[in-house]
C-alpha cells in the first residue's frame, strides 16, 4: 500500500489510472482494511479479520434489535 501512496505523490496527475489488479491483490493479500480500485471507489477488505469482526458484531448488535 505504502507503494501505491509514493506513486500518487510523485505524480497525481496519473491517479485515476493507478490501481491496477495486481495493486488490489497485493493489498488483500496484505490484510489492509481499505481496498480502492481502479476508479478510485473504496471498499472494505473481506478477508481482514477486523473487518470480519467488525461485521459480526454489527450483525450480532442488529439480532437483538
Amino acid at each position: 500500500m505504502l507503494k501505491i501512496f509514493l506513486r500518487v505523490f510523485s505524480s497525481p496527475e496519473k491517479f485515476l489510472g493507478l490501481f491496477s489488479a495486481n495493486d488490489i491483490q497485493e493489498t488483500i493479500e496484505e490484510g489492509e482494511r481499505i481496498i480502492i480500485d481502479e476508479n478510485g471507489i473504496a471498499s472494505v477488505n473481506p478477508a481482514n479479520e477486523q473487518v470480519q469482526q467488525d461485521f459480526t458484531r454489527h450483525v450480532k448488535k442488529m439480532s437483538v434489535l
